[in-house]
């Protein structure tokens, strides 16, 4: 039995995806975010959705120069975090972030007016992939600059970076 390029594929991501724990406040991620979250990761793989090729994972040092221009020269940039209350509430949040209701069906009017505008999500840390599947759907309602933060909130506080507290 030959299998096509396509599953052949789609079986070595699957293989190649790093282990998805629940976070707090997320169910575990599906298969189809699993393969989203490995691919994102690698250069050129065999095959990616528009969704997939259309967000870049960022690092906490471009987070912050990020939101140094917004203080500084005010061009746009806009964070948005994934997490659940809990995890707000023990880790903190990322300074001007938007509080998602949920990664899934968030309503895309929270997202800033222009499209074209850098939006990046972020969630609790490498394994949850709550901010995967926010980006998933800025991406598939037209926003072009989307980037995720990998490290999440986790890798946020251990590069030494501040947070606010959570209101409400």
């Amino acid at each position: 039995m030959q299998m096509s390029s396509i599953a052949l594929a789609v079986v070595i991501a699957s293989l190649a995806a790093p282990v998805v724990l629940a976070c707090s406040g997320h169910q575990s991620a599906s298969a189809e975010t699993t393969v989203v979250a490995a691919n994102t990761d690698k250069a050129a793989p065999a095959q990616k959705s528009t969704a997939e090729a259309s967000f870049k994972l960022v690092n906490v040092d471009q987070v912050q120069q990020g939101l140094d221009a917004l203080k500084k020269d005010k061009k746009p940039y806009a964070v948005f975090d994934a997490n659940g209350k809990a995890t707000r509430e023990k880790m903190g949040i990322i300074p001007t972030a938007v509080l998602l209701p949920t990664a899934s069906e968030y309503d895309v009017a929270l997202l800033p007016a222009d499209k074209a505008s850098p939006v990046v999500f972020y969630c609790a840390n490498e394994r949850c992939t709550a901010s995967h599947t926010a980006a998933k759907r800025a991406v598939a309602a037209g926003w072009s600059d989307v980037a995720v933060l990998g490290a999440g909130i986790k890798g946020w506080v251990d590069a030494g970076k501040a947070v606010d507290k959570p209101v409400g």
